[in-house]
């Protein structure tokens, strides 16, 4: 009878036994730190449409950041210039790009001259909608500094915690044009700046970045001076990558503005650490949209509709009494185009403003059509190059005549550039 009971308890016992077991966690992948920088986005969310091949966007950075977060563990940084805050969109834009640094997981954002240009009061709201540290520490409200300096984050680098700190700040040449749209803000300089806070923070950390928004020979400056610093990222070097610049232990490096390239330094394998190699990769086609990027693009071009702000741009009147958009300036190159018969080079582009949902906001309206007639713009737009045509008889062709194909031409004639 005791033998029986043996028997059926010895299951009941395994199975209790199993129900504890728990396997070891495995080991999590050994992957090496890599930083991720940019500067000056200037409201291109995605490209123009004006160049070929299309380059850049936030979309498809994001993927390039999950393909990059396969193989590094990424710390990512923007400094300076969200958008040219040049009105009601811009301020649209910013939001947006907001977000979609969030959805990036982006660890720090140091401010240039035109985001202050937005006014403390939206850079606040930005600033509570950001999750990761929005930076200018030298840039002073009521005697006390409007942003934090820096701040310290913790990343994995080959499976040990490495902290890095990130410090922010902006040139004092832009003093003048941030005191314009904040008078009661003042800036200390960025050297001034980094003397008061050395002794904080040249032995904070494993590693050690500045964003700094302001010219590659005030950064090399900064570098001499304070050479602590294994990495400055600058801005205002132009449309592309400048080649890397070695200051002492300190790397000084631009991406390019406009998000057309992403920056990558990647950090050698032990301590004590340095940047072992700079990498910029080009944004081109071969990089497809990331999907949440994308909603969160169009959730921003509703916004645009919503607010019906193309209707406000204002109109700069033709010869004839039309309306057109860009600058006079370039209108002898148009026409000289026209006459020619060759093919506008802007007719590819401007059927992308349809395809991707951006026929009602002003910017890509007045980045396509700028220097172009009514009459040009339409011809832009034709599905066959235009036949030849003297400049004189391009002139006089009536309105009435002009392409309405695709169905952007309607509101693409009515639009204009800023006064």
């Amino acid at each position: 009878m005791r033998s029986k009971w043996v028997v059926l308890l010895i299951p009941f016992v395994a199975l209790v036994a199993l129900g504890f077991y728990r396997p070891a966690a495995p080991e999590p992948r050994a992957l090496s730190l890599s930083i991720v920088f940019g500067s000056e986005i200037n409201g291109y969310i995605t490209p123009c449409g004006c160049s070929k091949p299309m380059v850049g966007g936030i979309p498809r950075r994001a993927t390039l950041l999950k393909q990059l977060a396969e193989k590094h563990t990424l710390l990512k940084l923007e400094n300076g210039d969200l958008t040219k805050a040049a009105g009601r969109q811009d301020e649209l834009k910013a939001e947006a790009l907001i977000e979609m640094l969030n959805a990036m997981g982006y660890d720090a954002l140091n401010l240039g001259k035109y985001d202050f240009q937005l006014g403390m009061d939206y850079l606040r709201a930005l600033q509570a909608q950001f999750k990761g540290a929005m930076l200018c520490g030298n840039v002073q409200e009521g005697g006390n500094p409007a942003f934090d300096a820096y701040t310290l984050v913790e990343k994995l680098h080959l499976n040990r915690p490495v902290r890095v700190l990130i410090a922010g700040l902006i040139s004092e040449k832009y003093a003048d044009a941030i005191r314009q749209r904040n008078p009661h803000l003042s800036i200390i300089p960025a050297a001034q700046k980094l003397d008061a806070l050395r002794s904080q923070i040249e032995s904070m950390g494993d590693l050690r970045v500045l964003l700094f928004y302001g010219a590659a020979q005030e950064a090399t400056q900064l570098a001499q001076a304070h050479p602590y610093f294994h990495l400055i990222v600058y801005a205002g070097g132009g449309d592309g990558p400048l080649p890397t610049k070695q200051v002492g232990q300190t790397r000084l490096v631009f991406a390019g503005n406009d998000a057309k390239f992403v920056g990558i330094a990647h950090l050698n394998e032990n301590a004590p650490y340095e940047i072992a190699r700079v990498e910029h990769i080009r944004l081109t086609e071969d990089f497809k949209d990331d999907e949440h990027a994308l909603a969160l693009k169009l959730g921003y071009l509703a916004r645009v509709e919503a607010e019906d702000l193309l209707a406000m741009v204002p109109r700069r009147p033709t010869v004839n009494g039309d309306t057109f958009a860009g600058s006079r300036a370039a209108c002898p190159a148009t026409r000289k185009t026209t006459a020619s018969g060759s093919a506008p080079p802007t007719r590819k582009p401007c059927r992308r403003l349809s395809t991707k949902n951006t026929t009602k906001t002003p910017n890509a309206s007045c980045a396509m059509w700028s220097g172009w007639s009514s009459r040009a713009a339409s011809r832009a737009c034709r599905r066959r190059p235009p036949s030849k045509m003297s400049a004189a008889r391009a002139a006089t062709v009536p309105p009435a005549s002009m392409c309405k194909t695709p169905k952007s031409i309607g509101w693409a004639r009515r639009a204009s550039s800023r006064a």
